[in-house]
């Protein structure tokens, strides 16, 4: 009997080694960090061949998981409370959940040069580095404005006024086959970059509560004529329907998008010239700053490895390379970046940057860091707002009164 035990006790200890021993050969041979990225084309591409060319040079494997962009924010929020995250993600906002599950990344942008005053800093950590630098700009077609016989600016000297530029969309539009004269995002990063044009100061703080000056009103009311009067269709905000689409149909002269298109359209667009040109302004220039972070987070079973690949990824040249990719606006301060695609488009997109106002800077920095460390999550309001307008649901003013409150509900205890 005792011979019996021993030879049962003998299998089960076997038994137990062999399952701990492909354990460990699984943690080392399947498991991979994880890095959420919202997928595209092209940045996310750009991410994935950085990933695999940092497993290629060093052994850790990275999975680059492609999560939805509308459903980024909540995905990371479950994860965090499931005190599961990824180890990466490349986020555009976030949550007050996240606030503690974030690793200090301050001394590896510094490393690297990195402008970290474009970035998140939260107690004096800095959370969320930028990984790129986008901005609001204009593209054209070409062939449209010259069937009609319109001209466009072609440097700075001869900028368009907002007035000057819906003339003109205006008549390309009566005299070719366009549908409209022009198509902006639905988003409010491409509307504040409109309404800063018009010499909005945006939505702020002033004493107990949050207001704005009346340049705002005016810039939204002709806002709301431009989908009204058909200049703009309004499906695009109302219903959501694909303005890049559309300028890439060729049925739109005008296009108020932003640099992260300059890639796609280089790469895509072959029935029709296109251009980037400069905005038209009222008041003053101005775009409106934006792109991505670079976020790791505790508790992901990887915070070493997650800090070696962002020091890694923001050296000089594989950051060179991760931009050119990507076709991004660099944020390491010493990059000079050979774009493949298009590079005159990027040299305009930096003196839009350079000429414009200060408010440009705005919904990056403050606006998108209240995020993290607001009472509650408040995002998009004034896009949310302005859609419930155009619908017919309320009054300008009305849209106006509500994005004061909440943001001073929100933001002001």
């Amino acid at each position: 009997m005792k011979k019996v035990l021993v030879f049962f006790s003998i299998i089960a200890v076997t038994l137990v080694l062999v399952a701990f021993g492909n354990s460990v050969l699984g943690s080392s041979e399947e498991e991979a960090m994880q890095f959420y990225v919202s997928g595209d084309t092209i940045e996310g591409s750009a991410l994935t061949k950085m990933s695999k060319k940092y497993t290629e040079e060093t052994g850790v494997k990275i999975e680059v998981v492609d999560v939805p962009y509308s459903d980024m924010i909540t995905k990371l929020n479950n994860m965090i409370r499931a005190e599961q995250p990824p180890a990466l993600a490349r986020v555009t906002g976030f949550n007050p959940g996240w606030r503690g599950s974030l690793l200090d990344l301050q001394e590896v942008a510094e490393k690297n040069n990195v402008r970290t005053e474009l970035g998140i800093t939260v107690d004096d950590q800095l959370v969320a580095p930028p990984l790129d630098l986008t901005a609001v700009g204009m593209f054209i077609n070409v062939d449209l404005f010259e069937e009609a016989g319109v001209t466009f600016p072609t440097s700075e000297d001869n900028i368009w006024t907002w007035d000057e530029f819906l003339s003109k969309v205006k008549t390309v539009k009566e005299n070719t086959n366009a549908k409209y004269g022009m198509v902006m995002d639905n988003s409010e990063h491409r509307l504040n970059a409109f309404l800063y044009q018009h010499g909005s100061k945006g939505f702020y703080r002033e004493d107990d509560q949050y207001t704005t000056n009346p340049e705002t009103k005016e810039a939204l009311q002709k806002f709301v004529e431009l989908n009204n009067s058909g200049m703009m269709p309004k499906s695009v905000w109302t219903a959501s329907e694909d303005p890049a689409f559309m300028f890439k149909s060729g049925l739109v002269p005008a296009y108020m998008s932003g640099s992260w298109q300059i890639t796609d359209f280089a790469s895509n667009i072959k029935d029709f010239e296109w251009k980037a040109v400069y905005m038209p302004y009222e008041e003053e220039r101005s775009t409106n700053l934006g792109g991505n972070y670079l976020t790791a987070f505790k508790g992901s079973g990887y915070e070493e490895e997650a800090k070696k690949f962002i020091d890694w990824l923001y050296q000089k040249d594989n950051y060179e390379e991760l931009a050119s990719l990507g076709g991004y606006l660099p944020v390491v301060e010493d990059a000079d970046v050979e774009y493949n695609l298009a590079p005159e488009v990027y040299e305009l997109y930096n003196n839009e940057i350079e000429a414009s106002a200060e408010v440009a800077n705005v919904q990056r920095n403050k606006l998108v860091r209240k995020q993290l460390v607001a009472k509650r999550s408040l995002k998009d309001v004034l896009a949310n707002e302005m859609i419930n307008t155009l619908n017919g649901q309320q009054s300008l003013d009305k849209a106006i009164e509500n994005v004061e409150s909440q943001m001073t509900e929100t933001y002001i205890e």
